[in-house]
């Protein structure tokens, strides 16, 4: 019982960190819509950088690299599609002025 908690919540805490590393690098996008001025490239990059890798150990813990890496891009990828998604439609109403 506590194997599988435990590689449930390695697995959990491995999407969080992709999901963070997606966030950093659209924040660091000079059209995002997030925050009032984009983060610094090496500041966005870097920590993007820090997150992938600790997600991709985390996956790494519970399945094969070749598996880890494609559900490390395939939370970036959900994350780069849906975060401005998400973004516009929270905004459709405000005035951008």
């Amino acid at each position: 019982m506590n194997s599988s908690l435990f590689t449930i919540t390695l697995c959990v805490l491995a999407v969080l960190c992709s999901m963070a590393a997606g966030m950093s690098v659209y924040l660091t996008a000079a059209r995002q819509l997030l925050l009032r001025q984009a983060l610094p490239a090496k500041t966005g990059l870097g920590l993007a950088a820090v997150f992938a890798v600790a997600a991709l150990w985390l996956f790494c813990q519970n399945v094969a690299m070749v598996t880890a890496v494609f559900a490390l891009v395939m939370v970036l990828m959900s994350v780069w599609s849906l975060l401005p998604l998400c973004v516009a439609l929270a905004r459709r109403g405000e005035d951008l002025s």
